[in-house]
């Protein structure tokens, strides 16, 4: 199982870190989650693939995501949706027994692992996202919604 993302060449440059990265402390949740480092989202797993093609998906709402995919599964619930606010796709999380199905609307296929194989992959993609972009952009570390969404993956 592996999630992962790439800062888009195409979209990057919209994204508002590239004009505010020394306010990045001061940045709402939301403004996070919405406007900065856009990027091309892949979830896959056995050579099957059900990250969405286009590259503008907003980091911080694609973490935010799978943490809430992640909860959802430990904590049993049946079914959970991820969208994409900027269209009406999205992807459909549906857990029985220990297993996760994700199916996609906008592909023809779906996704199967276990609820751990994909917890691990998102603790890695989340610490490893985070790790980053606080690299590149120090001031990130100091704001309150990225130090909650690290906190929220077991990181200090």
């Amino acid at each position: 199982m592996r999630i992962s993302f790439s800062p888009s060449p195409v979209y990057s440059p919209h994204g508002r870190e590239r004009t505010q990265a020394e306010d990045l402390i001061s940045v709402s949740e939301d403004d996070l989650r919405w406007y900065y480092f856009l990027g091309r989202l892949s979830i896959s797993h056995a050579d099957v693939e059900v990250g969405p093609s286009w590259g503008w998906v907003p980091l911080f709402d694609a973490m935010c995501s799978v943490r809430n995919v992640m909860t959802a599964a430990r904590e049993g619930h049946g079914l959970w949706k991820v969208d994409f606010t900027e269209n009406a796709e999205l992807i459909t999380f549906e857990f029985e027994h220990g297993s996760l199905r994700a199916t996609p609307t906008y592909l023809e296929t779906t996704l199967q692992c276990s609820v751990d194989e994909f917890v691990a992959a998102g603790t890695r993609f989340i610490a490893g996202e985070l790790q980053r972009v606080t690299l590149e952009y120090p001031s990130l570390a100091g704001n309150r919604a990225a130090r909650a969404l690290a906190q929220d993956v077991g990181l200090k």
